[in-house]
């Protein structure tokens, strides 16, 4: 690699790492995948990169970026390649079996704590995935009990791998949520489901539909709401009284979840903004 850059200082490597990565991310982008091989390689912060320009990297070093870099031209999320996402502050294991955890669900997340944070909820987490939620939630409310489940057994080996690092309790079951019904009460039912129609998969970047797992982004065809339904459909069964459903949704499904709403005869639901001002939290009440 030595040959493709013009020394072993920091400020080449920056440059190259920036320019092999042109045409695949923007510039914004470019300059947080670079600034993150270096948090992870070397342990530096923005501000220790910015200060270390004519620092010189070691050989072990430099393979390092090199294989990094050779699987991010083909496409691969920064934290497959990493094997590390952040959610609410932790670090989270994550490979091609979990979806890599967005920003907007910290503020799914962050609704639920505040309506409960000095309770002791029996909480049951839909398509637990990298388990980021359910260990988000009992981090916050550490008197709430957690049982999280997902259809694919490889996603709840990486929960429970999660669970364990960061030393939280979650019961983890395998469950196909379409054909069973989980067992237990709960208070608190929360989920961010498959919603997306595979027809829009054409308009997703290369690096979602490429890596991340179908069986966890898409629904089946033309029915994006199945999950949304099936959910509402046996809550009633799962929820103690006055118990809460917490959905992440796609923000332009807000009128056809409240016409789902309506025609199930629901009345007490809200819609919450995230902070992009896009309606992307269902909050509904079962007397």
């Amino acid at each position: 690699m030595n040959h493709l850059i013009a020394d072993n200082t920091v400020q080449s490597m920056r440059a190259y790492l920036t320019a092999q990565l042109e045409g695949l991310y923007d510039d914004r982008e470019s300059s947080n995948i670079v600034a993150e091989l270096f948090s992870e390689f070397k342990g530096w912060s923005r501000t220790d990169l910015a200060m270390s320009r004519n620092e010189r990297i070691s050989e072990s070093e430099m393979l390092k970026f090199h294989f990094a870099l050779k699987r991010l031209k083909t496409k691969e999320p920064l934290q497959y390649v990493l094997q590390k996402a952040w959610f609410c502050g932790l670090a989270y294991y994550v490979d091609q079996n979990v979806l890599i955890p967005r920003p907007e669900t910290e503020e799914l997340v962050a609704l639920i704590v505040n309506s409960y944070r000095n309770q002791s909820p029996l909480i049951l987490d839909i398509g637990t995935g990298s388990g980021c939620i359910a260990i988000a939630l009992k981090k916050r409310i550490t008197e709430s009990q957690l049982t999280a489940i997902d259809v694919s057994s490889a996603a709840l080996k990486i929960a429970q791998k999660n669970a364990d690092t960061h030393t939280t309790k979650i019961s983890f079951r395998e469950c196909d949520i379409l054909t069973k019904i989980p067992e237990g009460k709960f208070n608190v039912i929360v989920s961010n489901p498959p919603y997306i129609d595979p027809s829009e998969a054409d308009d997703m970047r290369d690096q979602v539909t490429q890596f991340e797992p179908h069986l966890a982004l898409f629904t089946a065809k033309n029915h994006i709401l199945q999950f949304y339904e099936r959910i509402i459909e046996i809550a009633p069964t799962l929820l103690e009284k006055n118990g809460k459903v917490y959905f992440e949704i796609h923000e332009n499904q807000k009128e056809n979840l409240t016409a789902l709403l309506i025609e199930r005869r629901i009345q007490s639901f809200q819609f919450h903004k995230d902070l992009q001002e896009k309606y992307r939290i269902l909050e509904i009440i079962f007397a």
